[in-house]
């Protein structure tokens, strides 16, 4: 929501990526976009835009129309609404950004009923129509037959699915908002094009709040947003936030999410207990207490939707509360110098770190004091606004001659980096301009603001993108061993010698999170007080240009991801699990399995797999190259976890 503004413009950048995949018949549903709803007026809070003003967003992402804008197409006689792509009205203040998406979206239609219809459309559909999933970033899609493609609306509609997927052998999954990197979610299936997939969408409901416990149950298809505004009266909130509030809260935790605070545990430590639907046991109920009679709860808490398919989870809440977030930057022998105090002092601290800059963007955030004087952001008027973005705006108008000085000064933060990079996005001198002036931004951007904590804790992600991000471990709370600044000097210096290797973008994000109890968690320990470093490279992929995407691509998974990989290894590194990608030969994949096996517990996970979905239905070509394929896990592996569950 807080990026709704950012995301409308790359609506653009992803329509141009999925027009090139229209093929036979195709209906595309685009679940990413769930990222672009807005439930009535909202402020924009972020400093992208050149005045803070009202959205009137009514979306309703997952099925709606834009129509092809005259474009010749082989099977333009099946009607133009199967060449639909997706789905949004908006109704903008901003007259700049209206005519922005009407260049770019020849028609809009939002029906109120589309539900409905949608069901209906499905019903109408020729047997050999398809729909395809694109996930937020733009970098994964899957296409399959829409027979294939299931959003039930009630419990027993979904055990009915997945039981008839069990007896017809049926490959399945769940998808949830699509906003894994990696796409993880998706049912790739090697030589299997029936595979079905299972939106939760419908079901979000927020079943009960028990402010006395500070406990809230939802269904797993709920977003993180809608959670947070249903505990807002009762004065409770979520405990931390993983950048941005759409995810479904069934992927949030099943993936390992995380916020940042040296103090805070990654996301799914805070489920109390959860509901999953097996194919093989029907629905079992895990929970934590007393948890040293129940393991599987701890493997099943970031299961990786191998294990079944959450329907409902009770989470952990605080109360609700505003956060003072302070924004500043050091030079990299402060923020190394720093770190180990800053954690202690703050209750959330993030690092961005600017390739070939000596410069760190640091924010903190602390619960507001009673005695906390009203901060203003410097940034509410235009004309500090203008001096802000100068750096930025100056340089995209001396190397980009199309735009003209008015246009340059409507674009925002995000908006003004896509164009600027994608003026020569692999060229390391150009991208060392691009991240100098990034840092003079943020330089001018230093301030305080107040806001409640479900509000400062998202921030702008940017637009289509690859991103890998790594978990170490790096001391305790008490004694930060060094780990995360010495794994940031080794990988600065591997972009930056002879001048510089790699054309890294801004910014090198690193955070911090408490131990996780969570068996397949990057961050598990059994000691509640080990701190854990998460760091996170990415390569924006800001044209519609395929050439130029694909250039992109390959430097980033071959070269930039490699350099980290090789930095990692000292500190048995992980990868997050929404964000790791199938490596791309047979000896990749066989180092992989290795250092997965040298990091969790393989072979319980694999009879979890095994005992709960017998015929490996749950799993795709991910998580079988990672873990291997689960028919062939051992009979020996103790099953007393497996049954000590509650089972429906």
């Amino acid at each position: 929501r807080n990026h709704c503004f950012y995301r409308l413009y790359n609506a653009k950048m992803f329509v141009h990526s999925v027009r090139r995949s229209w093929g036979k018949s195709s209906r595309v549903q685009w679940a990413a976009l769930d990222s672009l709803v807005s439930r009535g007026p909202t402020m924009c809070p972020w400093k992208n835009f050149s005045q803070q003003r009202q959205l009137n967003i009514a979306a309703a992402v997952t099925t709606a129309k834009v129509h092809s804008d005259g474009t010749s197409n082989s099977n333009a006689a099946r009607g133009s609404s199967m060449l639909a792509v997706v789905a949004v009205t908006a109704a903008i203040s901003m007259a700049s950004t209206e005519t922005y998406l009407e260049k770019n979206m020849s028609e809009v239609i939002y029906d109120n009923n589309h539900n409905h219809n949608h069901n209906k459309q499905i019903e109408e559909e020729t047997d050999d129509s398809t729909t395809t999933l694109l996930n937020w970033s733009g970098t994964h899609s899957i296409t399959l037959p829409t027979s294939q493609f299931y959003e039930p609306e009630t419990i027993q509609e979904l055990e009915r699915i997945v039981h008839q997927c069990y007896v017809t052998n049926t490959p399945v999954r769940a998808v949830g908002s699509a906003l894994s990197p990696n796409g993880i979610a998706f049912h790739h299936r090697h030589g299997n094009s029936d595979a079905a997939m299972i939106s939760l969408v419908h079901l979000n409901q927020v079943l009960a709040i028990d402010k006395e416990n500070m406990t809230v149950t939802v269904q797993a298809g709920a977003r993180v947003s809608e959670v947070i505004e249903a505990l807002r009266p009762h004065g409770l909130t979520l405990p931390n936030l993983a950048s941005i509030a759409e995810q479904q809260i069934g992927g949030f935790i099943q993936v390992g999410a995380h916020g940042t605070g040296a103090r805070i545990p990654p996301v799914d430590d805070f489920c109390n207990t959860l509901k999953l639907l097996t194919t093989h046991m029907g629905t079992i109920t895990l929970s934590g207490a007393p948890r040293a009679t129940n393991p599987l709860f701890d493997l099943a808490k970031v299961g990786l939707g191998s294990l079944g398919i959450v329907t409902e989870v009770t989470l952990k809440c605080i109360p609700a509360h505003n956060l003072v977030e302070h924004t500043f930057l050091l030079t990299r022998k402060q923020a190394r110098d720093q770190i180990s105090s800053l954690l202690k002092r703050h209750k959330h601290v993030r690092y961005m770190w600017i390739p070939y800059q000596d410069a760190v963007v640091v924010v903190t955030n602390d619960p507001e004091e009673e005695e906390t004087p009203k901060l203003v952001s410097p940034l509410e008027t235009s004309k500090r606004k203008k001096y802000q973005y100068e750096p930025l705006t100056e340089l995209l108008l001396r190397n980009n001659r199309t735009f003209n000085k008015e246009q340059v000064q409507q674009m925002g933060f995000g908006e003004l980096r896509d164009q600027l990079l994608a003026i020569d996005p692999l060229n390391i001198e150009h991208v060392k301009l691009c991240n100098e002036a990034e840092a003079e931004f943020w330089r001018r951007t230093q301030g305080r603001q107040v806001k409640p904590s479900d509000e400062l804790l998202q921030f702008d992600c940017g637009g289509q993108q690859w991103v890998w991000e790594i978990c170490f471990p790096t001391g305790c709370y008490d004694k930060n061993n060094g780990n995360d600044m010495t794994f940031m000097e080794d990988l600065l210096q591997g972009i930056e010698r002879h001048g510089g290797v790699i054309a890294a973008h801004a910014p090198i994000e690193q955070r911090w999170t408490a131990s996780s109890s969570s068996l397949l968690s990057p961050a598990y320990s059994t000691k509640k007080d080990d701190l854990y470093c998460w760091v996170g490279i990415i390569m924006y992929l800001p044209t519609s240009d395929e050439r130029q995407c694909e250039d992109i691509s390959c430097t980033f998974r071959q070269d930039y991801c490699n350099l980290m990989k090789r930095v990692g290894e000292k500190f048995n590194a992980a990868s997050h699990w929404a964000k790791l990608e199938i490596p791309n030969s047979p000896e990749g994949v066989h180092e992989l399995q290795q250092h997965i096996r040298s990091r969790y517990p393989v072979d319980y996970f694999n009879f979890a797999r095994k005992t709960l979905d017998p015929t490996n239905l749950l799993s795709n070509d991910l998580i079988n190259a990672t873990f291997g394929n689960s028919t062939n896990a051992s009979d020996q592996v103790s099953a007393d976890a497996a049954t000590s569950s509650e089972t429906h």
